[in-house]
């Protein structure tokens, strides 16, 4: 009996060999991307190349997987829909649901393939992964089937084995290929250069200068060489020389016309987003998100900073000894020479777009869209390693390797474009290895520009500590950290938690994760930069970011002359005050949510203030502290949250002239966990008797004050084009308390009614908490010892009222009394870590060193980087002569914070103990250059004399005197 009839036309069979051939294409391919993919997870390292390289061939692989396999896709359709008709009469049950089946499959195999190309595999998709993978071994099984069940003509007997002889020899050559051109390393032709000429010294790499430091010299940790490209900048590029402005921007300098517009109108560049067309292909909601972040605007097109960098690239050139040794570096910088030098130290972080391009060397003009760039996607995504805990752009530009992936430098909306991302979306791994590193999550990757010091080689002075929001996060209970914090939060948080938190994306950004992104606005407290560019939706979040339990305010006490005790947890109603009788009223202000100091950031131009008001039953203001007056400055003898530097004839800094600090006159912040107070004093009149009145306290904050503010407006007129005079930035009210009261001509008129007439409930007792701990921050230790007396009575079963009033009493030198407290809170808790620390301490003073050693270990148990316990208990084993042991636990301080001034202190006296003179002398340079200058106070005293507001707030005490 002869072969049946197959039952496909001509034209058919030729469509179907077609496939056949392309089938096998196909299979050796699949084949071929899933060795690589097993390599990739079993690490072979005969098969793989580097992560951050990406074969030609497999590129070519996983495009041309994608191509033939829409191609199949189309062939199976269209060899369905014209094979349907002929055979429908002659339909089979087995051959027909087999078919069924096989274009069912096919279908899904194609949709699974275009679902991963325009949504890329990422972990989030893998179950599309996986069903792509698995109708693409059903696809065959299907087909196979249908062939056999079918009543025409099947299959020749070897025609399988054919099939797979042609699919097997087709993935050997496509293996060997792959081993033999694995390297695919593409280096930009900065790196090669220097690779030809013997310079590049590895990632970051940098020598010590043996002409500015000669042996047995102290060679400071963050030290940057004058040799440096970038001195006194401490960022370092991989081929170790300049780099191309591309690198930063990958050349996508937008518009020309279109910049122009934006600077003619505005100042600066406002619409254009320089250096993120490419990542904004994938990447929409991040892009759209930086676009409107303090990020974005960091270089020439922030106004403010470009009227300070100006100022000091301009007015920065007397001559010091760091010139003097290096003049043949800075010669060729022209006659401002030494002050754009100077510029690169803030340029590291600001301008990187500028430094790393050597740019900064010369005249800048400011209308390059280089200088309008800002810190792009790849300003901080190209660093590949943080160098030490120094921070000051303590960065690596990873600037060796071009974008690993094919078509890399194709334009927007253009096939190449499109086959790039495609390549990436298959194969992200290479383009996540380069552009996202393990540190990016964590707190150290915001320290390498949120901590700063000046050197000499700045201030033409000695070491000073300026911003440093990563040691306040750090040395905190924020960061889990500090076992002697008041409050200790639930979970540890890093900088990304409150700056970086989950956000929905519904641009449909490919990093998106269960639909949300890490938000890239980077949201904080600068108010100023979207209120200039109009930005009310940025501005709006920044308020409300503000306002979200990061602060409290709270009216808490009062005292009169006649009554110096004072009446604690005022409720909002029932005061009664005497006319007549001075009164002073304490405020309390708490950092409740925020990581670190508050306020942050630049405090030599921000402005952090207690307004107090008392007003009428109308609402006529009849006292205030902390106005704001007529052309726009705060009060003199205002509460101020900031700080006040002086340079070295006390002349204030309203320039944010860094490199002309020399003291701080006074820093008020609030830690975390911590509270301040403020002391307002008064007298009501008589005329007010029988009167309500309201006193109300409210938290403000400006970002820049109005002396920087006209500063930066007078010095760049360009950058403030779009305003005719000096805008007037927004004030935000961060927090508010409020108390009404009545004036009462009876001499025992100070009480609260409320208070009396009810019984306090248990959740006052965190008021009381708050203003004990501000009473002893500010040494009033007999008033934080009542205040936390009544959070013992409220909170019975809680540590915090006897750990707290044990703290007062080592603070007093009262060590009975701290050992009374010790064992309340050991009958409430025992082996809390926290109350530990307080033994460990009280121990120590009571010359009790091995059981103070003991507490201190236990206490590093559960923070084991407390820099406080490991200092403290260096300085026990010092104490108990096991100078090996300070000394080891002394430089694990450093390991920690490589400034710590008193690890260097006690490094010295371990040293000398031991008879190693060579090293107590290294030392004892090392602690004289991070300590405080002591003689540098006498330009502080000399303006703090001048300005009574300034002296007031360098008090432990601040007593504010008003009037009606």
């Amino acid at each position: 009996m002869g072969r049946s009839r197959w039952v496909v036309s001509k034209n058919l069979q030729i469509l179907l060999w077609i496939a056949i051939v392309l089938s096998v294409f196909m299979f050796s391919n699949t084949l071929y991307l899933l060795i690589n993919r097993l390599a990739d997870n079993l690490d072979l390292s005969f098969f793989t190349s580097s992560r951050t390289e990406i074969p030609i061939l497999l590129q070519t692989m996983i495009l041309s997987h994608t191509g033939v396999g829409i191609l199949l896709v189309i062939l199976m359709l269209v060899f369905g829909l014209m094979h349907l008709p002929p055979v429908w009469k002659m339909y089979r049950h087995k051959s027909g649901l087999t078919g069924i089946a096989f274009m069912i499959v096919g279908l899904v195999l194609g949709i699974t393939g275009l679902f991963i190309l325009t949504s890329a595999a990422s972990r989030d998709h893998n179950w599309a992964w996986w069903l792509h993978v698995i109708c693409a071994l059903l696809a065959p099984t299907g087909y196979i089937l249908h062939r056999m069940s079918s009543r025409g003509n099947k299959p020749a007997n070897n025609a399988f084995k054919r099939f797979s002889m042609a699919v097997i020899l087709l993935l050997i050559f496509l293996v060997i290929g792959h081993i033999s051109t694995k390297s695919n390393l593409v280096l930009t032709k900065e790196a090669k250069a220097a690779r030809e000429q013997g310079m590049h010294k590895g990632p970051g790499a940098r020598e010590r200068n043996v002409e500015d430091y000669a042996d047995g010299e102290y060679f400071p940790i963050g030290f940057v060489p004058p040799g440096s490209p970038f001195f006194p900048s401490a960022a370092t590029t991989s081929s170790g020389g300049y780099l191309p402005s591309r690198i930063i921007t990958r050349g996508e300098l937008g518009d020309s016309e279109e910049i122009k517009e934006d600077i003619d109108q505005f100042g600066f560049v406002k619409n254009t987003a320089i250096g993120a067309s490419t990542c904004a292909r994938c990447h929409q909601d991040i892009v759209a998100q930086w676009e409107s972040s303090a990020h974005r605007f960091a270089s020439f097109n922030n106004p403010f900073y470009e009227a300070t960098i100006t100022e000091m690239r301009n007015n920065s050139n007397e001559p010091n000894k760091w010139v003097e040794k290096h003049v043949a570096h800075f010669k060729d910088f022209g006659p401002d020479g030494i002050g754009r030098a100077k510029s690169k130290w803030c340029s590291g972080c600001h301008d990187p777009s500028l430094m790393l391009a050597g740019k900064m060397n010369r005249i800048i003009d400011r209308n390059t869209p280089e200088a309008q760039a800002g810190l792009t996607c790849l300003a901080c995504h190209s660093i590949d390693k943080i160098h030490n805990q120094t921070g000051n752009g303590n960065y690596n530009i990873a600037d060796e390797q071009e974008d690993p992936y094919l078509f890399a430098k194709s334009k927007d909306g253009s096939l190449g474009a499109f086959l790039h991302d495609a390549a990436i979306k298959a194969k992200p791994e290479a383009h996540m290895e380069q552009m996202m590193q393990p540190f990016f999550a964590k707190s150290e990757y915001c320290m390498t520009c949120h901590k700063v010091s000046l050197s000499e080689s700045v201030n033409n002075y000695r070491w000073l500590r300026g911003q440093d929001e990563y040691d306040n996060w750090h040395d905190s209970g924020v960061s889990l950290n500090a076992a002697r914090t008041f409050y200790l939060p639930p979970v540890k948080k890093e900088c990304q938690d409150c700056h970086m938190p989950p956000e929905k994306a519904p641009l449909g950004d490919l990093a998106a994760k269960n639909g949300m992104v890490r938000s890239h606005r980077f949201i904080a407290a600068n108010t100023a930069l979207p209120f200039i560019r109009n930005d009310t939706a940025t501005l709006q979040k920044i308020v409300e970011f503000l306002q979200n339990e990061k602060l409290g305010v709270d009216i808490f006490a009062v005292k009169s002359t006649s009554r110096q005790e004072p009446l604690m947890g005022l409720k909002h109603t029932g005061l009664l005050l005497k006319s007549g009788e001075e009164v002073t009223v304490d405020v309390v202000v708490r950092n409740k949510g925020v990581g670190h100091t508050f306020p942050g950031g630049t405090n030599d131009s921000n402005e952090g203030w207690l307004e107090f008001t008392v007003k009428d039953d109308t609402g006529n203001t009849l006292l205030i502290s902390g106005f704001i007056d007529s052309e726009g400055h705060l009060d003199k003898n205002a509460h101020t949250f900031k700080s006040v530097l002086v340079d070295k004839n006390s002349n204030p800094i309203h320039q944010r002239n860094a490199q002309d600090i020399h003291v701080t006159v006074y820093a008020n912040v609030i830690g975390p966990g911590t509270a301040d107070i403020a002391h307002y004093t008064f007298t009501i009149p008589k005329e007010f008797e029988n009167k309500k009145l309201t006193m109300e306290a409210r938290l403000m904050f400006r970002k820049f004050d109005q002396k920087y503010l006209e500063f930066a407006y007078k010095a760049n007129p360009q950058g403030f084009k779009q305003f005719k005079e000096i805008p007037k930035l927004p004030i935000t009210e961060i927090a508010n308390d409020k108390i009404e009261f009545l004036v009462s001509g009876n001499t025992t008129a100070l009480s609260n009614s409320k208070q009396q007439n009810n019984k306090l409930p248990a959740t006052d007792w965190i008021r009381y908490n708050d203003y004990g701990i501000g009473l002893l921050l500010e040494g009033d230790s007999r008033g934080a010892i009542k205040a936390f007396e009544k959070v013992a009575e409220l909170q019975t079963t809680s540590l915090d009222g006897p750990l707290n009033m044990a703290k007062t009493a080592l603070s007093e030198g009262n060590i009975e009394e701290a050992y009374r407290q010790l064992r309340k809170c050991e009958e409430l808790k025992k082996g809390d870590p926290q109350v530990a620390w307080v033994w460990a301490r009280v121990r120590q003073e009571d010359g009790l060193y091995k059981d103070a050693i003991a507490a201190y270990t236990y206490v590093l148990k559960y923070f084991p980087e407390d820099r406080a316990a490991r200092r403290q208990l260096g300085r026990t084993y010092y104490l108990d002569q096991q100078y090996e042991a300070s000394i080891n636990m002394y430089k694990s301080v450093l390991d920690i914070d490589p400034e710590d001034r008193e690890a260097y202190y006690h490094l010295a006296l371990n040293y000398r103990a031991t008879g190693n003179n060579a090293d107590a002398a290294l030392m004892d340079q090392a602690f004289n250059y991070y300590k405080i200058d002591e003689s540098a106070s006498e330009a502080a005293q000399k303006y703090r004399m001048e300005n009574p507001g300034a002296n007031l707030m360098a008090q432990d005490i601040r007593i504010h005197h008003l009037e009606f």
